[in-house]
């Protein structure tokens, strides 16, 4: 949190003379701040691991085996945190200019002060104590690990005498005594306090916020000051160390004043909290326009130094924690195909009223091959309510595709990306538009609309043989399975076709049979391959929709028609299969339809066999469907907008449309 000299000046005078510095040092002080704050990281683990070393050193000997293992996990949680590599590297590096400045004297305490702020420049005031309660129980850790070793293990002994601590005998059970670790694990405590999302939550102009942020400053410098003093106190010879201890004390005492203040601070911002849960905030917050959202978003873009977004056609994903992972497993794949077209980022969006999985996050980030815009928390809430009410992001990913001069051309290009792939670049309106312009409504349901590269590698080779019969299917039990690829075989052997069997599952979920369910000759299409073809075809649907073809063009459209029957069958986790030769329109039925025409292939196989046997299948189709109607029952994630009317396939009536909350995938 940022703040003004004139605000933390006003303050030190009125309240407390400990935190009181004169102007000019005031000034110096906070220069050394960055007003965009580009780290931030987790430091509750940190301030664990501090309160740990600080315990061990205050005892004689070293802990147990059941300590070390209870370390061990505290560690490992503590490398998992996302931006902790960096703070760890800063951690380093203030204890190197900790122990330079006390043991060459170089410079004062107060200009290595100043030197481990302007490094802590990117963190807020209250993360700049935490780091540097962490750089001086580096310290203190390896200190007493030298001492509690130095008449039992050489290495130990030479250690410390090439580190000039030879002659130290630092007593930190005496630390410990005199209250020094209490006080800096406390005011470590309560800085780590001020950062909580409940916290930030309060408008900076409520007064609890702002005196809190006025002392900020001061408090950080005068704590890291101490902090230098100590190290140099206990660097001391043990002719001197004695005759300090009551130096010691009051510098506890100093840390101990400091802590009640921000306390009382503190008291004040949590009584606040209460008052401004996430809900009241969004009705305060300021209406911003596309301009203003896109300079924000830029902000987040700039601050993180991604140089490759420069001058490039942006697509960025908005999404929550549960974003599925085979959905980044495509889009990975997608963007590292698309030749430099376009770069994507990735604006995480949280409930800004409650805690997130910080694990879960940083899985995700690990997995994306591209930027990530900013952590959670720090996007502020009125971009989290521009995304929801003007791109009506609700929970489902979305991707706003924004040309390199930040015109945005389409509020959510992933349905074009999941049907027609890098092709569909620049993703705007009118390059859909043209796509499915090319696509002939009467006769478009073909094998390469709904199959690609990515699902069938051998696609193409596929189409070009124009005597291999593809039978996609899915749903159904194993026994409904067994039956129809039986059949199927058995006419497609006697047409004299090459048979290409692919079961695509029932439909996303992840439960289902599996390729050592089936038999080896079948193609299974399984985890992200499958999740890319239902996610296909929900995507034509949601383009029909986008563009009128629900009602006027039922009756032509074929595409959306045989479309909606596949969704639906699967759905409901019903039978289903497609049939389809070469470059000619697919043939769609329900399990037992497809089961019934294969099983009477001997009454229709006359003059269709090899080129003609698909034909055969579609004539017979209509033969036996005349006065069947199937219910179809269609479910469709709302991407931005709640679908308008739609008809049934089969009888043309306009289908009953139902709202369905569901939390996760069946």
């Amino acid at each position: 949190m940022a703040a003004t000299a004139a605000s933390s000046l006003s303050y030190g005078i009125g309240g407390t003379q400990i935190l009181w510095v004169p102007q000019g040092l005031l000034e110096q002080i906070v220069s050394t701040h960055s007003s965009y704050q580009t780290h931030h990281v987790d430091l509750q683990h940190l301030v664990n691991l501090i309160s740990c070393i600080f315990e061990n050193a205050a005892v004689s000997s070293s802990k147990g085996v059941e300590q070390y293992a209870q370390l061990t996990d505290m560690i490992n949680k503590l490398e998992t945190v996302d931006g902790m590599h960096q703070a760890l590297e800063n951690i380093r590096n203030l204890s190197c200019e900790m122990s330079c400045c006390v043991s060459t004297m170089a410079s004062s305490v107060d200009e290595t002060t100043m030197q481990m702020l302007r490094r802590l420049k990117d963190y807020s005031w209250n993360a700049k104590v935490v780091l540097a309660m962490a750089a001086f129980a580096c310290s203190v850790g390896e200190s007493s690990m030298l001492v509690k070793h130095r008449n039992t293990d050489p290495i130990a002994m030479y250690v410390e005498t090439l580190k000039g601590h030879r002659y130290t005998t630092t007593d930190f059970t005496v630390l410990e005594r005199i209250g020094l670790f209490k006080a800096m694990i406390d005011v470590a405590n309560t800085n780590l306090a001020f950062l909580a999302p409940s916290i930030s939550r309060i408008p900076k102009e409520v007064h609890s916020i702002k005196d809190a942020i006025a002392c900020f400053p001061t408090a950080a410098y005068k704590i890291l000051r101490i902090v230098l003093q100590i190290t140099s106190i206990l660097s001391k010879k043990k002719d001197h160390f004695e005759s300090t201890i009551q130096e010691l004390n009051v510098l506890a005492n100093e840390v101990s004043h400091i802590n009640n203040i921000l306390q009382e601070k503190l008291t004040l911002c949590l009584r606040d909290a209460e008052k401004y849960t996430y809900e009241d905030i969004t009705i305060r917050i300021t209406k911003i326009s596309i301009s203003e959202f896109i300079d924000k978003i830029m902000h987040y873009v700039r601050i993180q130094g991604f140089e490759n977004l420069r001058n490039k056609h942006l697509l960025f994903l908005v999404s929550d924690l549960d974003i599925s992972i085979d959905e980044i497993k495509v889009l990975n794949w997608l963007y590292q195909r698309n030749d430099q077209m376009y770069e994507i980022v990735w604006l995480p969006i949280i409930d800004l009223s409650m805690s997130y999985d910080v694990k879960r996050f940083w899985e995700l980030k690990q997995l994306m091959k591209w930027s990530v815009a900013v952590e959670p928390t720090r996007v502020e809430a009125d971009v989290v309510e521009f995304v929801k009410k003007e791109w009506h992001f609700i929970r489902q990913a979305i991707a706003v595709s924004m040309t390199s001069a930040g015109e945005v051309v389409c509020q959510n290009a992933l349905p074009m990306l999941w049907t027609w792939g890098n092709t569909a670049f620049p993703f705007s309106d009118k390059t859909e538009q043209i796509l499915w312009n090319s696509v002939d409504e009467r006769h478009g349901w073909k094998l390469d609309l709904v199959l690609d590269d990515f699902i069938v590698p051998e696609l193409r080779s596929w189409i070009e043989n124009r005597t291999t019969f593809v039978c996609l299917f899915g749903g159904g039990d194993i026994s409904w399975i067994q039956e129809f690829t039986e059949k199927v075989k058995y006419a497609a052997y006697a047409a004299g076709v090459t048979l290409k069997l692919v079961f695509v599952g029932k439909n996303k979920a992840k439960l289902g049979l599996s390729k050592t369910d089936l038999s080896r000759d079948i193609k299974v299409i399984e985890s992200e391959i499958r999740w890319r073809f239902w996610t296909k075809l929900e995507s034509i649907l949601h383009a029909k929709i986008r563009h009128g073809k629900t009602t006027t063009a039922y009756k032509t459209d074929v595409v959306i028609h045989e479309a909606l029957k596949v969704v639906g069958h699967g759905g409901k986790g019903e039978s289903w299969a497609v049939f389809s030769m070469g470059p000619d329109p697919m043939v769609t039925t329900d399990g037992e339809t497809g089961l019934t025409i294969m099983s009477n292939y001997l009454n229709w196989r006359q003059d269709t066999t090899g080129l003609r046997f698909l034909e055969g299948v579609k004539h017979y189709k209509e033969v036996i469907s005349r006065d069947v109607h199937g219910c179809i029952k269609v479910h469709l994630p709302v991407l931005g907008r709640v679908p308008g009317i739609m008809v049934c396939p089969d009888c043309s009536k306009v289908m009953d449309m139902f709202y369905t909350y569901r939390c996760c995938d069946e």
